[in-house]
């Protein structure tokens, strides 16, 4: 027997691989359909390549490195940046959609195979459509599909999109002709002796594709530090995407030049509108002076004359210019109460204005602007995030303008009180011209305001020139660093799909089997019988394939034999051989089906067999048993007798097996429970002892009836039967739980229907069979035995 051990509870490596490989059929099948799935992924999933380029965003050029620096001292047309700025106007739509147009994405094409559907690009064409961009009706994202007539000349569309679908049923076209269909002019030209598959071709929606490689293209930095740009693109067809990459890097070149010309085009307008005034201004005062002269021709200017004349044009030289700041003071403050975040506005430094604090406000707004620009064209611009930073870059820009608004203030007084300053001392050296003869006064006055109008002009003029220099020296601050190609293809990865679908072939099924036996709530082995009682195994009884269940139709050599007289012996020691008496074996079970009536007829005849005088009790009186194939037949039994309608000699019956008797369960009495502790069974008991050498009584299961717990009092030994994979555990604490309270005792655990090959997953039992020790090794064996035995 073997007795439980407590101890037993470390993790064994051994037996869980064991466990594992007991079903080793089911994981080869699992990896085997991983596997299989895994290549099927890798040969019908669209590849996807990803295609990345990079791009430097050059800092502006320092004082010095321009043409206008040489002339001026300064760099003119600044721009801020930021790599952020800059990521964000690479994925606008509308800088997108300036590269689509660039490109021929105008018609997508193509080629159905057996199973997917692969797009066509660049020398792959197998078919190209011309389509008139002035169509009154363009079928956007509708796929039509070629069908060419036998002689390859002519050619239908067909489409399930049921509008075009009706518009060209039954239409038949000839290549290289055009055609009007519902607003839609297009010509098709085709080589279909090149192609084995259905052709098909989509006509694109710009703005759509636009939004969609805006949505697609992944902008990042390209390394810690650097002032670069990594640009990548996914998807099944790399040349497109290089295609669109390039384009794109030289879309966002010309931008960036476009942006700082628009800063200086800007500049010159202002300058010349404000030269146009001072033009006509001009003109006057110098008509005016050519009459005066003519008419006084004579005159000419005194010493003091000249003298004060000097005076007088050097201070409106200095009014002149105080008179361009404040034009643009003017036009500044305009532009902000206008509240025009598009309209990019013109720097003060480009018309000389010094003042360090309002040149850096409007550079700030330049930049606020430009934020708001490409953050509104963004292809997620309707995302809460995004509209959240919009709003607060409209809300800086809105406070900027009146930041902004305040200092112009204090500026435009500064800058009057020096006019009125200058309109002092011009009135001074005025009102000296009054000593002067009345001609001679009347000349300087002309040309004094010959000269301020000419200061004027020849000032703005010279910023215009500074401007139109600028202009032409501007140079894009983007520099290409590399060309797009393909980096990787990120989908399907072969080596990747393999080596998952095998981990994941292997841990599916391993994770069934510890999850089934996580939840298996049924006794399966040993090992849970250890851990749930301390009881002694009394032995293990295998399963039986045969129809016949009983010992007495079997071989005596037969495992099943063997496995009862084991039982047999271990009962031995656990009785007492001193006493005489007839030995009494109560065997019971939890629940009906453990194999108790069955353990209980093969025990008994085990026991005659050996010489012993056996009689086996069918103490069950609520459901009887059939004991005709041991050559009882008689109803008669335990209920007649305790009733007292027979008695002892009447239910008692020989069976087939010399020394074995068995006394039936009788007929079913109304009240089986108070029979059994009638004083008759009493005696029953004791005179079967002195009769008999070993009592067997089959009882009713003590985990439904209370019948069994009365018996087993009386018994030298009772057995407790547990099958495998049906008792439950539950059942057995329940025993365990009664055994340590002191209600049963001299109680032993019989293993019935072991499969002893599932037994421990494989080792510590059943090491008996397959060596032709029992008369079943001797049968007839299974090929791959009979051919390893050869």
């Amino acid at each position: 027997m073997e007795n439980k051990n407590t101890q037993d509870t470390g993790f064994d490596l051994i037996k869980l691989a064991a466990k594992v490989l007991s079903y080793w059929y089911f994981i080869l099948v699992s990896v085997i359909i991983a596997l299989t799935i895994a290549f099927l992924v890798n040969r019908y999933t669209i590849p996807q390549y990803q295609v990345s380029s990079a791009v430097m965003v050059n800092e502006p050029v320092k004082d010095g490195a321009s043409a206008a620096a040489v002339l001026y001292g300064s760099e003119i047309f600044q721009s801020t940046k930021s790599l952020t700025n800059e990521s964000i106007l690479l994925k606008t739509a509308a800088l997108a959609l300036q590269t689509i147009q660039k490109l021929d994405f105008d018609v997508s094409y193509y080629q159905e195979g057996n199973i997917k559907l692969s797009e066509l690009y660049g020398g792959s064409f197998l078919i190209n459509v011309e389509i008139d961009s002035t169509s009154t009706n363009l079928p956007y994202d509708v796929l039509f599909r070629v069908n060419f007539s036998e002689n390859n000349t002519q050619y239908r569309l067909t489409t399930e999109d049921g509008y075009w679908s009706s518009l060209l049923a039954k239409k038949e076209f000839s290549l290289g002709k055009s055609y009007e269909v519902g607003g839609f002019v297009f010509t098709l030209h085709a080589s279909p002796k090149e192609s084995n598959y259905p052709l098909l071709f989509k006509v694109n929606n710009p703005e759509a594709l636009a939004w969609q490689y805006a949505g697609a293209l992944d902008v990042s930095p390209y390394a810690k530090g650097s002032s670069a740009l990594t640009l990548k693109l996914s998807g099944p067809t790399p040349a497109k995407d290089i295609d669109f990459l390039n384009a794109h890097m030289e879309t966002y070149k010309e931008n960036n030049l476009a942006i700082k010309n628009t800063n200086a085009t800007n500049t010159l307008n202002f300058i010349d509108e404000q030269l146009q005034q001072i033009s006509d201004s001009l003109y006057f005062i110098e008509t005016r002076l050519e009459s005066f002269k003519k008419n006084n021709a004579a005159l000419d200017l005194s010493s003091e004359g000249g003298k004060l004349a000097g005076e007088i044009q050097i201070l409106e030289q200095e009014k002149a210019e105080l008179l361009v700041k404040d034009k643009y003071f003017q036009y500044l403050r305009n532009y902000l109460k206008k509240g025009i975040d598009s309209e990019v506005v013109v720097a003060p430094a480009n018309l000389g204005i010094s003042d360090p604090v309002l040149n850096q406000s409007v550079l700030q707004l330049i930049e606020l602007q430009s934020e708001i620009s490409t953050l509104s064209q963004r292809p997620n611009a309707a995302n809460t995030i995004i509209a959240n930073e919009l709003r607060v870059k409209r809300q800086q820009f809105r406070e900027l303008k009146d930041v902004i608004l305040e200092n112009l203030s204090s500026i435009e007084s500064a800058n009057n009180i020096a006019l009125r300053d200058i309109d002092r001392r011009i009135a001074r050296a005025t009102a000296s011209l009054k000593k002067l003869p009345a001609a001679e006064r009347q000349l300087i006055n002309i040309q004094r305001l010959y000269n301020l109008s000419e200061n004027l002009y020849v000032f703005l003029m010279e910023k215009r020139a500074e401007a139109g220099i600028a202009k032409a020296a501007n140079a894009s601050d983007v520099t290409i660093l590399s060309s797009a190609g393909v980096s990787a293809q990120i989908s399907p990865t072969t080596s990747k799909n393999y080596t998952t679908a095998l981990l994941l072939g292997l841990a599916i099924p391993i994770g069934l089997i510890f999850l089934k036996d996580l939840l298996n709530n049924k006794i399966s082995t040993t090992e849970d019988v250890k851990k749930l009682t301390s009881l002694p195994i009394l032995g293990m009884v295998g399963h039986n394939k045969k129809e016949n269940h009983n010992l007495i139709d079997q071989n005596p050599k037969s495992a099943l034999s063997e496995a009862f007289r084991t039982v047999r012996s271990n009962l031995r020691f656990m009785t007492n051989h001193e006493s005489e008496e007839g030995k009494i074996f109560v065997i019971t079970s939890s629940i009906s089906g453990e194999g108790k009536t069955f353990s209980a007829k093969n025990l008994a005849y085990i026991f005659a067999i050996s010489g012993e005088r056996t009689i086996l009790i069918n103490a069950d009186m609520r459901k009887p048993n059939n004991n005709t194939d041991f050559g009882v037949s008689s109803g008669v039994g335990l209920s007649n007798y305790l009733a007292g309608y027979a008695n002892m000699d009447e239910v008692i019956h020989p069976t087939l097996q010399e020394g074995l008797y068995i006394l039936p369960s009788g007929e079913i009495p109304p009240n089986p429970s108070e029979l059994l502790l009638n004083k008759r069974m009493s005696y029953l008991v004791e005179e079967l002892k002195r009769r008999f050498d070993y009592i067997i009584l089959d009882t009713p299961p003590v985990g439904i009836l209370s019948d069994g717990l009365e018996l087993m009092q009386v018994a030298d030994a009772n057995i407790f039967m547990v099958r495998q994979n049906y008792t439950f555990k539950s059942f057995l604490s329940n025993i365990q739980q009664q055994y340590e309270s002191g209600k049963i005792k001299n109680t032993a655990i019989l293993f019935n229907d072991v499969d002893f090959k599932k037994l421990n997953y494989g080792y510590g039992y059943g090491y008996g069979y397959g060596y032709g020790y029992y008369a079943e090794d001797v049968q007839a064996k299974p090929w791959w035995k009979r051919l390893t035995s050869v």
